[in-house]
This record gives C-alpha cells, structure tokens and sequence, in this order.
C-alpha cells in the first residue's frame, strides 16, 4: 500500500500518518519527493482501510499495490536509481 501525501503535507504529518500505520504493526518506508512525500507500507495490509488513511487533510490519497516489488515501483520511487556495477554508474 502507498499513501502519496498532498504538496502541503509537513514534516509532522508525515510523521503522524506513519504513527497510524506502525501503531497496527506494519513498517513504514517514507520517500521524500521534490515537493511531495510518499509513504510505503510494508506488511499485511489487508488489516488497514485505505479511507480511513485518506480522511486526514494532509493525504492526497492512497492505492494498494499489489505487484511485486512495490520498492522499485514509480509510484512509491518516482526517482531514478543509480547503480555503481564495477566501476560503472547503471
């Protein structure tokens, strides 16, 4: 599950939207865009009810992942990632 933050999300919001996933016992990953914050959730999801995310103002919205590999997805990494390979950036 990735909940995408609104442009005017703070520090504080992200901090106390991640606290309402780890209180139920699921691990966060916070990505912070240019402008925009996105929070992974990694665990059984199935226990957290995505309108209940998307009631607080600071969240833009929320979408369930359900590919495989959620942490090289654009929606939850919109950023490129470079891989030193013997020498040679990838």
């Amino acid at each position: 599950m990735i909940i995408v933050m609104k442009m005017t999300a703070t520090e504080k919001d992200v901090e106390k939207v991640s606290k309402m996933v780890t209180d139920k016992g699921l691990n966060v990953s916070v990505v912070n865009g240019t402008g925009q914050s996105v929070i992974g959730i990694i665990g059984d999801t199935t226990q957290i009810d995505p309108k209940a995310i998307e009631v607080d103002e600071a969240v833009d919205h929320v979408m369930r992942v359900s590919e495989p590999y959620k942490l090289a997805n654009r929606a939850f990494h919109p950023d490129d990632t470079i891989v030193d390979v013997a020498g040679v950036k990838v």
